[in-house]
């Protein structure tokens, strides 16, 4: 199953209905996937993005960690330390790439939807969004 079908089946369990998919030139960033999106002929003229953090909050050498995983819009400010002190967690450093193979079977530069990564999230995880 390709990942836009995961994500339209995913879509349409919460009654949402996707427009037709948007074809748009390979982007490396945010800001370079929003101008690509503007510039494509079937974007919505209005759309937001988020963006999908991965954090690790310090432990004991021998405790397993437990990832905060936070989805935000991409003009949110994300503040480790506040994020921290809210959820009462010490150290909140963002994931190293080790981590992110190991629980969710990604790399840093991928570009994973919150959906799919939602129906991957093993337990135990900490999802703030």
């Amino acid at each position: 199953m390709s990942k836009l079908h995961s994500i339209t089946q995913a879509l349409a369990a919460l009654s949402i209905a996707p427009s037709e998919p948007v074809k748009h030139a390979s982007a490396t960033s945010p800001a370079a996937w929003k101008e690509a999106l503007q510039a494509a002929p079937k974007a919505p003229k209005e759309f937001e993005l988020l963006k999908v953090l991965v954090f690790k909050p310090k432990t004991a050498k021998s405790a397993t960690p437990v990832p905060v995983v936070v989805v935000a819009r991409d003009e949110t400010e994300t503040s480790s330390s506040s994020l921290g002190k809210k959820l009462n967690l010490k150290e909140l450093r963002l994931a190293s790439e080790g981590l992110l193979s190991e629980f969710f079977s990604l790399d840093k530069d991928s570009r994973a939807s919150p959906i799919i990564i939602f129906n991957h999230f093993p337990p135990p995880s900490l999802v703030v969004v």
